[in-house]
């Protein structure tokens, strides 16, 4: 088992991995875990994007520890690769951050009407994805008795939101069957739901009129940011969290108060 850091919220030198994070929040997240000086695996679908997002981090934070690796969640291989790079590279894998997945509906359409192809796309990335990275990281991880998964999961698991929402109460129900299947062996197994965050997806597939709708429906009147959901993600990556698991956890200002 490896020695946690001294600090029991320090996630200094731990070896931590962000899936989908080339851009937006898994690339904030894995900038915010360099700066707390975790060593950290940038891994991304697409190879040049998640490329430049690693060499930007290492220019930005001088002498962190971190790498870009090309990945296909969806496929078992790649995946295996992906971590067995990590695992040459630093020892072991720490840290799990199942950040990858498919924001909103690409091909919006009630439920009632979505494509088969659709739907086993949107599974493929948002639940199998999860489940494949969980697998492949297991084996380090019990070698050395601790771990920690954290899915990234979303409010809209609470809402109608289409085969998105589906995939996401899905990837919590995944959380709380693996926290009881692994916690005897150290590895923490929990999720994270963001509320509305102000970033550049958001922006970018929302009119005006929906992103006031969404500040007016939080009880702190204001959208959230990656800071806000990096608080939790570190908690939960920490020996401080070592009794939490098979938790969602919804961070999002409130949002109508009852998500």
């Amino acid at each position: 088992m490896t020695t946690p850091p001294q600090a029991p919220n320090s996630v200094a030198g731990r070896v931590v991995i962000v899936t989908g994070a080339a851009r937006g929040l898994g690339r904030d997240y894995a900038r915010m875990f360099a700066r707390d000086g975790a060593k950290v695996a940038l891994a991304d679908v697409n190879s040049d994007a998640v490329s430049a997002a690693g060499r930007d981090l290492a220019a930005e934070v001088p002498g962190c520890d971190v790498v870009a690796v090309t990945v296909d969640v969806t496929d078992a291989e790649s995946i295996g690769a992906m971590v067995a790079g990590v695992v040459e590279k630093w020892g072991t894998v720490d840290v799990l951050v199942n950040n990858a997945g498919i924001w909103g509906d690409l091909e919006p359409a009630p439920l009632s009407a979505t494509k088969p192809s659709y739907f086993d796309f949107v599974m493929s990335v948002n639940l199998r994805g999860p489940l494949l990275c969980t697998q492949a990281v297991l084996e380090p991880m019990k070698k050395q008795g601790w771990g920690r998964i954290i899915n990234i999961s979303s409010m809209g698991a609470y809402m109608p939101s289409g085969v998105y929402g589906v995939s996401k109460l899905g990837l919590n129900q995944m959380t709380y069957t693996m926290a009881t299947e692994l916690g005897s062996s150290g590895i923490t197994v929990n999720a994270v739901a963001p509320g509305p965050i102000d970033n550049e997806a958001t922006r970018g597939q929302l009119p005006e009129a929906a992103f006031q709708k969404m500040i007016a429906g939080t009880a702190m009147k204001r959208m959230g940011t990656s800071q806000d959901l990096y608080g939790m993600i570190r908690y939960l990556a920490t020996t401080e969290a070592d009794w939490v698991t098979g938790q969602t956890f919804s961070v999002n200002g409130g949002y109508n108060s009852r998500l």
